[in-house]
């Protein structure tokens, strides 16, 4: 087998549920070798037993990592190089919410954990992954490798009440995805976004107040229009991921003609993807 024929080797931080276990899933499916990774071991265990019974062949590997700890996501890729032989693909996916509230509401220890984990966590996933993917045995076909941030609200620069700590961190890592993209273009390894839109998850439910009752109708009759699950958004950002040839792209699955659709249709569409 040619190393171009061979699977993608491919680290998904914060993948024991979620958009990051449904790329797992996702990836999995399509024959690449899978790192997941999540805070516990019990959730990683958790993650593993469910991806081994839909795929009982497949390369497939857990390591618990608290990503805002630098000598933890260290071991994370030293793990990951270890037990599938390098890595190809490094999707820094792993992230926390914050209550919805006002910032002289919040408690500091909550905006530290945010900026923590958010920022600094994806911070330090991008500092190793370029250290690792430049170090590592370039085998012949193989690209150097490629290193994915991923957007949330905020990153475009949009305010939503409620959300101000999480929403400053994600408009960061679009500055951080685009200066790495050119601190790295002498060294071939490509580094890109992916913007998944609006999901339900349990990350998104509990950034939700559901004792306001106006305010939750009105986010369940805007997430009905405009949200999806995250299966489907997996589906989407997968083979795109794999097919990347291009530094400094973005891969969007919540478009700006696809919202003007949904919200022009939500009248016969009638999509129903929030529980009540």
């Amino acid at each position: 087998m040619s190393a171009a024929s061979q699977p993608a080797r491919v680290v998904v931080t914060g993948s024991t549920r979620g958009l990051g276990f449904q790329l797992a899933r996702e990836l999995l499916r399509r024959g690449c070798a899978v790192v997941v990774s999540g805070r516990t071991g019990a959730a990683v265990d958790a993650a593993l037993a469910r991806l081994r019974g839909e795929f009982p062949r497949a390369t497939l590997h857990g390591i618990p990592c608290d990503m805002s700890q630098p000598t933890r996501v260290q071991a994370l890729w030293d793990g990951a190089a270890k037990a599938i032989g390098g890595v190809d693909h490094w999707i820094n996916n792993a992230g926390i919410g914050q209550p919805m509230m006002s910032i002289w509401d919040l408690d500091p220890g909550v905006m530290e954990a945010v900026v923590r984990t958010d920022l600094l966590g994806v911070l330090y996933g991008a500092r190793v992954a370029m250290r690792g993917m430049t170090s590592q045995p370039r085998e012949p076909g193989r690209s150097p490798g490629a290193i994915w941030f991923m957007e949330g609200h905020g990153s475009d620069g949009r305010i939503m009440h409620g959300l101000s700590v999480y929403g400053a961190a994600k408009r960061a890592l679009r500055y951080v995805a685009r200066a790495l993209a050119v601190e790295a273009r002498q060294t071939g390894v490509l580094v890109g976004a992916l913007s998944p839109g609006l999901m339900v998850t349990d990350f998104t439910l509990q950034q939700l107040d559901r004792r306001d009752s106006g305010a939750w109708e009105r986010a369940k009759r805007v997430f009905n229009i405009l949200a999806d699950r995250p299966e489907t958004v997996a589906a989407y950002l997968a083979p795109r991921i794999l097919a990347a040839r291009r530094t400094g792209m973005q891969i969007a699955w919540l478009t700006g003609p696809k919202i003007l659709i949904r919200f022009l249709f939500a009248g016969i569409l009638h999509r129903r993807v929030m529980p009540d």
